[in-house]
């Protein structure tokens, strides 16, 4: 293919045609626009992104069509030295992605999904500090129908720092890594002691130890 004064225009021509493509084939395969093809076949610069774009746009038509890009930056430089061109500026802007999603509400709904994600995710982790079975040790009474000849008795144990305990209906403090002690007052004979343990929106078990006092 001779380039003796050949513009950039007749040389991009002449390798489309020798390729058998055509505006529209050579778009898909360059993935430049149309738009932008049809002003360098139509030697129309005006229509032309600025020069550090348009470049990268001739190397990737010369790679399509396997043609020395030196030949085509040669023939843009030529042409375009007496001429007043675009350059790149602070307001300029790539051409448009046409992958890119420009529908807000799809861009919207994209965000809130991935916030459910996180929160989803979230939950699942902490389920088991909301939903789960509560755990209880009883140090004392340290088993049922124990017999004892105090008045008093000391109760304590331990449960878990994100549950709740009542002694016989009573909500019991805690410390902060879960310990609890009351002291309890018995009557002669046998002392009901129910302990009730609940995890907020989970299970709740219950306890129940029999004391029996016997006055000496």
């Amino acid at each position: 293919m001779s380039n003796q004064s050949k513009n950039l225009a007749n040389l991009l021509n002449e390798a489309i045609a020798l390729r058998n493509l055509n505006v529209e084939k050579l778009s898909e395969l360059t993935d430049i626009p149309v738009y932008y093809l049809a002003a360098l076949i139509n030697n129309d610069f005006s229509k032309l992104p600025p020069t550090p774009y348009l470049r990268g746009y001739l190397v990737k038509i010369a790679e399509v069509l396997r043609v020395d890009v030196n030949l085509f930056l040669k023939a843009y430089k030529e042409e375009t030295a007496l001429k007043t061109l675009k350059t790149s500026g602070v307001s300029d802007k790539l051409p448009s992605n046409r992958f890119i999603s420009k529908n807000p509400r799809k861009k919207k709904f994209f965000i809130i999904g991935t916030i459910l994600i996180l929160i989803t995710g979230l939950f699942v982790l902490k389920a088991d500090d909301f939903l789960g079975a509560p755990k209880i040790e009883i140090v004392s009474p340290i088993a049922d129908n124990l017999i004892v000849h105090d008045s008093s008795l000391n109760l304590s144990g331990r449960i878990g720092v994100k549950d709740k305990l009542a002694i016989n209906g009573e909500e019991i403090a805690t410390d902060e890594s879960g310990r609890f002690e009351k002291d309890f007052s018995l009557q002669p004979g046998i002392n009901t002691v129910e302990f009730r343990v609940k995890r907020f929106l989970g299970k709740e078990i219950k306890i129940i130890r029999q004391v029996i006092y016997q006055h000496e």
